[in-house]
């Protein structure tokens, strides 16, 4: 199953939830709060497990610039410093769909909410839900994307009996 959209209603996980409600915060009756207000202190619950991506000035590109160590054990492999055509480099074609995704919560500067699997190797599948959240100096321009992913191993079919 790839990722599919969930409704910000529809979060089940603690520490996704925990971000949202620290961005609603920081963001008062804003469109979103500025990346300065936000600080490694006020990630604290969910520090591990963020990534951290700037957006170009046109927001036709990104860059990694934080992975926390949860998020790069999942991935195998700690991005910051990629853009689209790095990350292609090292997974062909995952530059492109992060670059679509960072464009999208750029150009709409509305949170995003996602589901569904990881897949690593031809066996190896976490579950993940990731919340994307953009940040920027004012209501028209976002700067950075802040995101926090939960990675779990899937449930296990029951076995007959």
């Amino acid at each position: 199953m790839p990722l599919a959209r969930v409704a910000l209603s529809d979060i089940n996980t603690p520490l996704l939830l925990a971000m949202l409600e620290m961005w609603e915060a920081k963001r008062q009756a804003r469109r979103f709060p500025a990346r300065e207000e936000i600080g490694p202190r006020d990630m604290a619950a969910f520090l591990r497990n963020v990534t951290l991506y700037r957006v170009t000035p046109d927001g036709s590109d990104f860059k990694y610039r934080v992975m926390g160590d949860a998020t790069v054990q999942a991935w195998g492999h700690n991005f910051s410093g990629c853009d689209t055509a790095r990350l292609n480099e090292i997974a062909p074609g995952m530059g492109n769909v992060f670059q679509r995704l960072c464009a999208s919560i750029a150009r709409h500067g509305e949170p995003l909410a996602l589901r569904g699997k990881l897949s690593k190797g031809e066996h190896e599948h976490l579950a993940q839900e990731s919340l994307f959240v953009p940040l920027g100096p004012d209501a028209q321009t976002v700067s950075h994307i802040l995101s926090v992913s939960w990675f779990t191993a899937p449930e296990l079919p029951a076995a007959d009996s």
